[in-house]
Order: structure tokens, then sequence, then C-alpha cells
């Protein structure tokens, strides 16, 4: 096969479109892959189609002059692509054209010849990434961040290959100045944070980790800014490690951060003043501090304690967790305005403590999401305990007003067959005919009856000071008449007993006597009281023994004072001695008594306002002292004092 032959072949099978054409463009030559771009069914029908190749040809008829220019400058054109339309159904598509001048020896244009090949699908592809990038950098340079595309050569040379225009108005660095020296943006780190932020992005860069961190800048101008940068890995190009990222300016929120974090600050000191541990819980991160304050609410040092949130509810007594969790939950999930919760918590040394523990959120992220949660621990481990005590105080209360009650009904039972029955034991008394053992029977029953009438009496008395139903008729009462009339009343039962009875008249702290003394008192209920003591000083006193009955007055009060000569009280039986039915060994003397007598005594000078108290030396006798609230005191007559013995 001859050259000719073999360049035929080549020419009509090659499959892009081929031609060769005169200068004129008159007399032309194509291929089959030429042909069939036209839209043409062979080689004849496009050459009588086309007179001249170049016309109509191009969407731009200036397109054939500039073809035209270009060959015969350069007597060759490369890549020349243009918009044409197809010259049987004029549909438009794009060519990528090469050609060449063909010359003769003299060096005239013998014909030019070329190749032509349809990139429709290529342009319209490089159209389309075009669009795609145009929409990308239209949006990243409304990004209100600043956006840029960083390379880094195996020598760890850096440089910037896209940065955003917000580069200017966040950082004041002009994006060409930084595509020129990527250095720039670094060179404005603050110098405490430049090497902490150096460090944390070689090591990303090494690792093809994600970065985030946060730092300050040093902008002229504006002063110190804080920014945060995201950036990551992309795939390697032309051996260099490619990072895209962002930095956005967050000074505003540090600030805002910044201010609540001094306010919460302020908050847990004040808290903590008022003696309450403070927990601070930063839920999302899954850390919760303690104050030291309430770690050492549980035994606890500062550092024994891990700041989680397990911590503190691995204290929580297992009986009381669940509505803890249940309370908290219901705040977190924003039904409730805040938290409350009382339960127990386990101290170190195993013992338990109740406290209360408060909170409220002070952060929620913008889908409402609770991000901190502040709140305090009070102990009321006392406070529970003496709501204990006091339950119990109310619950032996209402039993002791039950009891008083009973006794009051009891009594009041009791004291109407007790009086017929003393009534007939008087009556058979008066039967002459009784015979003397007979009488003896019958005052065993008057004295048994009596007895027991006064007991119960008594006991009527006592139970009904207690429910306070015993009425009293509070009056401005003569002192000394009274106490005269008492002392008459037992001066027969004193002298069997060889006691001397005595009233001494002493004056007040002025030294004088007041025969118009005056106490706010009941008449009755005070020479009951005045009553029992002289009694009981003649009743257990000695042979040749005496009673003192004297007055004092000082701020007010007067104060009744019966003193005996009799054996005297230990301290364990002074203790003993105003409780009920406690007669502190005199049941062994063989002396009647109830033991209700100085139970009733106390009773009754409260009731009236007043006070009983009582002073003993064991072997020195005792002294028992009334004080009740004077009324007036004049003192009229002159120092001394008037005894009256009585033997």
């Amino acid at each position: 096969m001859d050259t000719c032959d073999a360049f035929s072949t080549l020419f009509e099978f090659l499959p892009i479109g081929a031609y060769r054409s005169s200068p004129d463009g008159a007399r032309v030559r194509v291929n089959p892959a030429l042909v069939q771009l036209n839209g043409c069914a062979s080689e004849a029908e496009l050459v009588a189609m086309v007179s001249d190749i170049g016309r109509d040809w191009y969407v731009d008829p200036g397109r054939r002059a500039q073809f035209a220019a270009l060959l015969e400058r350069d007597g060759h054109v490369v890549a020349f692509e243009s918009a044409v339309q197809r010259y049987k159904t004029r549909e438009r598509i794009w060519v990528r054209e090469h050609a060449h001048l063909v010359r003769d020896e003299a060096g005239r244009t013998l014909y030019f010849e070329g190749t032509v090949e349809d990139i429709s699908a290529e342009v319209a592809s490089r159209q389309a990434l075009q669009s795609s990038r145009d929409q990308f950098e239209q949006m990243v340079q409304i990004i209100p961040a600043v956006v840029y595309r960083l390379q880094i050569d195996h020598q760890g040379r850096r440089s910037l290959t896209f940065v955003n225009e917000q580069i200017k108005p966040m950082l004041g660095v002009d994006p060409s100045s930084a595509l020129a020296d990527p250095d720039i943006v670094p060179s404005l780190r603050h110098p405490d944070d430049a090497a902490r932020v150096q460090a944390a992005a070689d090591a990303a860069v090494a690792a093809r980790v994600p970065l985030q961190i946060e730092y300050r800048l040093c902008l002229p101008g504006r002063g110190v800014r804080w920014v945060q940068m995201f950036s990551t890995a992309m795939p390697p190009q032309d051996g260099c490690e490619v990072r895209v990222g962002m930095i956005f300016d967050v000074t505003e929120r540090r600030r805002v951060e910044e201010a609540l974090r001094a306010s919460s600050e302020l908050w847990k000191r004040a808290l903590q003043s008022m003696g309450d541990g403070v927990w601070d819980w930063h839920i999302q991160d899954g850390v919760e501090f303690a104050s030291p304050a309430l770690k050492a609410l549980y035994g606890y040092a500062d550092d024994e304690l891990p700041d989680t949130p397990q911590a503190l509810d691995g204290l929580v007594h297992p009986d009381d967790r669940p509505r803890m969790q249940v309370d908290r939950q219901a705040h977190l999930d924003g039904l409730t305005p805040s938290y409350v919760n009382e339960h127990r918590m386990r101290c170190k040394d195993g013992q338990w403590k109740t406290v209360l523990s408060r909170g409220v959120i002070i952060q929620r992220d913008p889908h409402g999401r609770p991000l901190r949660m502040i709140g305090t621990h009070t102990d009321v481990s006392q406070a529970r305990q003496a709501d204990v005590l006091r339950l119990e105080r109310d619950r032996a209360a209402a039993a002791d007003l039950s009891k008083s009650q009973f006794l009051s009904r009891v009594s009041h039972e009791l004291r109407t067959p007790l009086n017929a029955i003393l009534g007939f034991a008087q009556l058979l008394e008066l039967d002459s005919g009784l015979q003397e053992r007979q009488r003896a029977w019958l005052r065993h029953v008057l004295d048994s009856g009596q007895h027991l009438l006064a007991l119960v009496e008594d006991v009527l008395d006592l139970s009904s000071v207690q429910t306070g139903q015993l009425p009293f008729t509070i009056e401005a009462l003569e002192l000394w008449p009274l106490l005269e009339e008492v002392c008459t009343m037992f001066e027969a039962g004193a002298q069997p007993n060889q006691v001397a009875l005595l009233v001494e008249r002493s004056g007040s702290s002025a030294g004088f006597a007041d025969s118009g003394l005056q106490v706010l008192a009941d008449r009755k209920r005070l020479k009951q009281i005045l009553s029992n003591l002289v009694s009981n000083g003649i009743k257990y006193n000695r042979p040749g023994g005496w009673v003192r009955v004297s007055v004092l007055q000082h701020q007010g009060v007067a104060e009744i004072n019966v003193t005996d000569s009799g054996p005297g009280l230990s301290a364990d039986q002074i203790a003993r001695l105003f409780n009920p039915f406690e007669r502190v060994g005199a049941q062994l003397t063989g002396i009647a008594g109830t033991g209700l007598g100085l139970a009733l005594c106390r009773q009754l000078a409260e009731a009236m306002g007043g006070a009983i108290g009582v002073s003993s030396t064991v072997g020195e006798g005792a002294r028992f002292s009334v004080r009740l609230p004077l009324f007036r005191a004049r003192l009229t007559q002159p120092a001394g004092a008037l005894r009256r013995a009585r033997t």
C-alpha cells in the first residue's frame, strides 16, 4: 500500500471530522465523521450544500475572520473552540478545530486541512461546573465567616488557594494580600494563644483530623477579638495536604458567657455564704461541679468526689432516688419552674443526712434542650428530727390530755357513790346501839372513805387544771389575812406533833412590813396551795420542830416561803417531788398521803401566773416558795417581825 492509500484510509476512518479545503473554500474534501457531524448522509450531499466551508458555519460570524487570521499568521490553528451550526439541521453545537496550511515551494498556499471535534458535552460539563463554582462562590461570599482553602507541601510550606471576601470586614485583611502571604492571619494571633493554636493546627494536619479551636486575634484599630476556627482535611492534591476551614467572630458570645459566668459565680458565692452546698451541672458535657462546702457536708475533701452527676446521685438513698429523678426530669422537661426535692444522702462515715435539693436551669440551646443547671443542697436533718420530736410531743400531749380527761370523768363518777357511802356511814355512827367492835369497823370505813374522797378530789383538781377546765377567779387578794386563816386552820394539828407554827411578817427590801399586801390570785386555790404546804411541813417534821411562814417582796413579785425543820430532801428527791403520785419515800413512814398534793400545787400556781419551787438540804429541813405577782405594795409599818407561836 502506497503512502497516498495509507493517508486515504486514515482520512476515511478518523473518528473525528477531517477536511481539506482550497484557500477560497470552494473545493472541499471531507471524511465520513465530518459528514455525520453536519447531519448529512454522504460527502456529496455535504459538498453540494456547502460552496464555502466557512460560510454559515459559525454562530458568531466574526469567528471565521479570527480563524483565518490565526491561520495566516501562524500557519496553523490549535484548539479553536467555537459554537457552530450543523449545515443540514442547523442545530447548534460546540466544536474544537485544529488546522494548518500547506504551501508549495514558492510559499503559496495550496490548501489547508484540519480536524473538527464535537465537544458539546465537554462544554456543557464545563459550563455546569463553572455555574456550580459561581453559585458556590456567591454563597461563600455571604457566609458571615472567613472561608479558606489551604495547601501544605511536603516541606511544610503553606499557601492559600482561596479566601472569601469576608476576610476584609472581619479581620481587616485584603483577600489578595492573604492569598499572596498566608502568614498574615497567623501573625494576628494573640501572643498568649499563638503557641497553643499552632500546636493544635500542626497536630490536626499530621493526623488528618478535624480541628475546632477558639483563640484571640489582635486586630489593628479593633483591639482583641475572639474567633472560633473550624478546619478539616480534604484529599491531597499535587502531593500537598489540603485543608478547608472557616473562622467565625465569637467575641459577643464570649462576652455573654463571661457575664453569665460572673453572674453564676456571684450567685454561687452568695449561696455558699449562707452555708448551702452548691452544684453546677453542665448537662450536655456530663460534668457536675460540687462546691467544697457541698462535699464537706457529706464528710468529703474537695478532691474526693469526681465532677460527675453520678457521684452525687450515687449518694442518694435507694428508696428516695426514683422520686428525686422524677422531680428533676420534670424541670428538665420544662414542666415545673424549678426543681425541689427532699431526700436522704449517705455521708462518708455511713450516716444519712436529709437534704433539701433545689435547682433551676439557667441555659438552654435554641431547641430548648437544657445545657446548664445550678442548685443547692441544704441540710434539713435537724429540722426533720425536730419535726419528729414535735410530732411525738404532740402525741404525748394528746395522750396526757386524754388521760386527764379520763381521770376527770372517773373522779366525777367516783365522788357520787363515795359521798353516799360516807353519808350512810355517818348516819350509822349516830346509832347508839352499835357495839364497840362495830364502831371500830365504822370508823375504818369513814377514815378510808375520807381518804379516798380526798384522793378523788385531788385527781379531779389536777386533771381539771391540765385540761383547762378548773375555774379560776383572779383578783387582788389581801395576803396576810389569808395566811392567818390558814395558820389558824392547822393550829390544832400542830399541837399533837409538838410543832411550833410561826408567821413572820418581815418587811420588803426596804425593811417595812405591809399589812395591805395584795397579790393577784384565786383565793380558794391559793388557800389550797398554802394549806398543802403548811400541812406537809407539820406532818413530815420532827417532835419539837417548827414551821415558819414568811413573805418577801421584790421586782413586783410576792414570795411566800413555808420553811420547816424536818429531815430535808436530797437532790434526787427534789427532782421527783412534783411528779403525780410520787411520795419520795414518805409512803414508808406510815404517814397518810396521796402523792398528788405538790403536783397539784405546782399546776395551780402556774395556772395563776406564778410558780413554786423548793430548796433543801438533808437533815436541815426544806423551804417551799410560792411566787405570785403583786397587785400593790404599800409599806406602812416599821421594820420588825411579829411572831405567833402556836404550841
